[in-house]
């Protein structure tokens, strides 16, 4: 848990899409590396505002219409 967090911390500061992908699939609680991917990927799109960091990857995951299916306007 520890390395996870660790890498949660490393990633956002580096905007590297690999470092949290790694944080994401690490973390006991997520059972696939595949689940893991969609969980951060539409993560990382829902909260594109606050990461431009990863505008690389946010135009990526656009590009493959990464998208959420419900609406967060409160958060």
């Amino acid at each position: 848990m520890k390395a996870m967090e660790l890498l949660i911390i490393e990633a956002p500061v580096t905007g590297d899409y690999g470092t949290a992908l790694q944080a994401s699939t690490i973390n006991l609680l997520v059972h696939t590396g595949e689940t893991a991917k969609k969980i951060m990927d539409k993560l990382i799109i829902v909260r594109k505002n606050y990461l431009p960091q990863f505008a690389e990857t946010i135009e990526r995951l656009e590009a493959e219409k990464v998208t959420i299916k419900i609406k967060l306007s409160a958060i």
